[in-house]
């Protein structure tokens, strides 16, 4: 096997096919396009969708490709970028700890938007949705957690090379084609941690799928580039990681699939704060806490959330969002943590929240833990509880009951039950589809006003 794995992600990439895909991963990316459609139904009108959508509007288009949640139809580059954002707004999507990042939203835009204007069926999605998440969970495992911790957003950046496989295997471009579009990819990736709390996170989902069809399409054009992006000198690992790892690439290679490996969100917040959340819930259940009794709170968190979720003392939604502290307020005050419309400015200054807020302290382990551990006191006794959320269900059809309920919750009040039951239908079904114009007419419905 070639040492460039550059190639060797290409070679993979190339010979990807349908029947090649365990069916739980077949099931999983059913539930994977479920959940994007839900969440991105759910973030297309908030602000930074509006900003996107009238830039794009400006600047002109052809009529490609679908808008979710809109009536327009703008050009593949423009409707990946806006719906790839839109789907990450509310920080509500799915995570893969291979790629240290959120690996459907900078995947299914380019998928849907070329799949859309190619005319594809639901298997020929499916296949090249697959193979995008295949790629940036390898692209991620050679980088290594150092390239998550310098400071890179991995969705934005890791991303882009899975939304450009995925649109290499919709144009079915050539092994050296698809080694080029990588490599177009990678020097354009970007995406920084910095930017947590604003509305240039969720762009940076949108900017990786746009960015990764662009590259297969330059790449189909004969557009040149280095033949091996990822481990050449100046190249991508070695610029923005401490440790790339050949080994682990090529023993990665031999994973089916990285699909069953995707853990889904049922919090609207960063999700790093899930493990704490649950496990205050968990203290609740079995104890019958109220937050009234808290004296204390004290969550354990492996070292990497405190430069990702641990603003202190937010003042706005979005912050809200990247607050392990406020977050375990609202749990223990019982309030929805799963609703898209709780996190709000308002919010961030109430009194009783902040109050509870300070009584929660965040420590970190002395050495890297994938758990969390919540201790809480109060006036009758100490109570803890841990939880680790990264771990995949492997019960897929409860995990399916979930996602339907939540893809239920995110847009009945916006489309209707008859629309939103036939969309999950179509894409429950999706393997059977050969005419996608159904699914793709249904997401350019308006939400009800």
């Amino acid at each position: 096997m070639s040492k460039n794995p550059t190639a060797a992600l290409a070679k993979r990439i190339t010979e990807h096919r349908f029947t090649d895909l365990p069916p739980e991963a077949v099931e999983v990316t059913k539930q994977c396009l479920l959940d994007y459609i839900g969440v991105t139904f759910a973030g297309s009108a908030e602000p930074l969708s509006e900003i996107l959508l009238q830039d794009a509007q400006e600047s002109g288009c052809f009529p490609q490709a679908s808008i979710i949640g809109r009536n327009e139809r703008l050009s593949l580059d423009q409707a990946a970028l806006i719906n790839g954002s839109a789907s990450h707004a509310h920080d509500y999507d799915d995570v893969h700890s291979a790629m240290s990042g959120h690996p459907t939203v900078p995947v299914a835009p380019a998928v849907f938007a070329l799949g859309e204007h190619l005319g594809v069926s639901g298997r020929a999605m499916i296949t090249a949705f697959a193979t995008g998440i295949d790629a940036e969970c390898l692209v991620g495992t050679y980088m290594g957690g150092s390239h998550y911790h310098k400071g890179f957003h991995a969705t934005g950046t890791v991303g882009t090379f899975g939304a450009a496989a995925a649109s290499a295997k919709l144009l079915e471009l050539s092994q050296s084609e698809i080694q080029s579009a990588l490599g177009i990819a990678g020097t354009q990736a970007a995406g920084l941690k910095a930017q947590f709390g604003t509305m240039c996170k969720p762009l940076h989902a949108g900017r990786a799928a746009a960015t990764g069809l662009q590259s297969a399409k330059l790449a189909a054009k004969g557009f040149s580039s280095h033949d091996d992006i990822l481990s050449t000198e100046r190249g991508f690992g070695a610029t923005q990681s401490n440790n790339p790892s050949l080994e682990k690439f090529f023993s990665a290679l031999k994973t089916p699939s990285f699909v069953p490996g995707i853990a889904f969100k049922y919090h609207s917040a960063c999700f790093l704060t899930h493990s704490s959340l649950e496990a205050i819930h968990q203290i609740k259940r079995e104890h019958s806490l109220t937050a009234d009794t808290v004296q204390a709170v004290d969550i354990h968190v492996a070292p990497g959330h405190f430069g990702v979720c641990n603003i202190l003392e937010p003042k706005t939604g979005l912050e809200i969002k990247f607050s392990l502290r406020f977050t375990a307020a609202m749990a223990l005050f019982d309030l929805a943590t799963s609703q898209i419309d709780i996190y709000t400015d308002e919010l961030s200054q109430d009194p009783a929240l902040i109050a509870l807020r300070d009584k929660v302290t965040v420590h970190a382990f002395d050495k890297t833990r994938r758990e969390t551990i919540v201790n809480i006191r109060t006036a009758e006794g100490e109570y803890s509880a841990e939880a680790d959320v990264t771990i995949p269900q492997t019960d897929l059809d409860a995990q399916r009951e979930r996602l339907q309920s939540k893809f239920r919750a995110l847009t009945y009040k916006r489309l209707g039950e008859a629309k939103s039951e036939r969309i999950l239908e179509l894409v429950n079904t999706l393997e059977q589809q050969e005419d996608m114009s159904e699914l793709f007419a249904l997401l350019r419905t308006l939400p009800n006003k």
